[in-house]
């Protein structure tokens, strides 16, 4: 399991998830119905007191204060786990004037050899139908780069797509064994980077993260 993936419950388990960390009272209908609807949760990275199951997040929309309700599951409550949404899977769910930029990150990823996925609002959006995004949403994508890329050459033509975008343009870098770092730290000038992985996070200098080092 990797950070932003999708993770689907037994439908059968949701209510006894729910009771265990929620309680019986006052739980929203969309929460309590949530995973009947076929909807997932998202994985991510435990703290440091959560040390006896598996972390999960459900994301609320804006209309319901855009907040990440923590869970607690165990290996038999899941069913399945999936990656992320592609962004072609998830673009037909975003406003019109995204589409232009779109088709030139696509444009871009192909060339670089970058498989493209979503998170945030516009993959919720995509997956639930409801009302994620809103005029001051960013373009949240997760670029899947191949070991041999120049990461200060993509973040440079990242940020040149950006210029002409209507929103701004977040995520990450990711690394065949899951290990991430913020696009924008790559850019011309930086040193360290900010790594992310399901243990933790750490500083690593931007060509030791190119180069494949893990984290110690």
């Amino acid at each position: 399991m990797r950070r932003h993936d999708l993770i689907y419950l037994e439908p059968s388990r949701w209510d006894v998830v729910l009771e265990r960390q929620l309680g019986s009272d006052q739980v929203d209908p969309l929460i309590r119905s949530w995973v009947h609807k076929g909807w997932p949760l998202i994985s991510r990275r435990p703290s440091s007191y959560e040390t006896h199951g598996i972390a999960l997040g459900l994301p609320l929309p804006p209309s319901l204060g855009k907040w990440r309700i923590p869970f607690i599951v165990q290996d038999q409550d899941i069913l399945t786990i999936q990656e992320p949404l592609s962004l072609a899977s998830a673009r037909e769910q975003a406003p019109r004037q995204w589409q232009q930029i779109f088709d030139e990150l696509e444009f871009f990823a192909a060339h670089r050899g970058i498989e493209l996925q979503v998170f945030g609002s516009l993959a919720w959006q995509a997956l639930t139908g409801l009302d994620y995004l809103t005029l001051s949403s960013d373009i949240d994508l997760l670029f899947h780069v191949p070991s041999s890329a120049d990461m200060e050459l993509l973040s440079s033509e990242i940020s040149k797509i950006e210029d002409n975008s209507p929103s701004r343009i977040d995520g990450e870098f990711i690394r065949r064994d899951g290990l991430a770092a913020n696009w924008r730290e790559f850019l011309p000038g930086g040193t360290d980077v900010l790594v992310k992985s399901m243990e933790g996070v750490a500083l690593l200098d931007g060509r030791r993260f190119t180069a494949g080092e893990r984290l110690s």
